[in-house]
């Protein structure tokens, strides 16, 4: 069963964009632009809600570097820098802007028979609030995403 799992596992795109969904901080639109240079995709998610810092509204966007984990399994890591931006609530009602440096970590794995890209990720960000607070946080997404090439 492994096996045939991991047969169905595929290296990174060279061309071509994906859109899914993502789960997490934001929950939303995911999209991501292969081809941008070799191994190196662009990542967009936009959306609202989220587990950590519930957002009215969040856009993130990052340059990702993709890399085998190991030689027998093609099962891609990445890691890339970005910007994060949103529209926070406190539970006490009042609204504060945040924007934040982001450096995205995961996994993320791209099935041969089937045009899709399944993925997790834990981006730390270092941010700024507009109503004066420095800080830095942890987020995460789990996505699916399909491929159109």
């Amino acid at each position: 069963m492994l096996a045939f799992l991991i047969s169905a596992l595929t290296t990174t795109p060279s061309s071509g964009i994906s859109i899914g969904l993502v789960i997490g901080d934001p929950t939303g639109v995911s999209l991501k632009f292969w081809g941008v240079g070799s191994n190196t995709a662009f990542q967009l998610h936009a959306g609202g809600g989220g587990f950590f810092a519930p957002a009215h509204i969040a856009v993130s966007g990052s340059i990702l570097f993709h890399t085998a984990l190991t030689r027998q399994t093609p099962i891609n890591g990445y890691l890339g820098i970005g910007a994060y931006v949103g529209m926070h609530n406190r539970k006490y009602g009042d609204d504060y802007g945040i924007m934040g440096l982001q450096m995205p970590f995961g996994l993320e794995f791209i099935l041969r028979e089937a045009p899709l890209d399944i993925f997790m990720e834990v981006p730390p960000i270092f941010y700024f609030t507009t109503d004066g607070d420095v800080g830095f946080g942890l987020s995460m997404g789990i996505g699916l995403r399909f491929i159109l090439r």
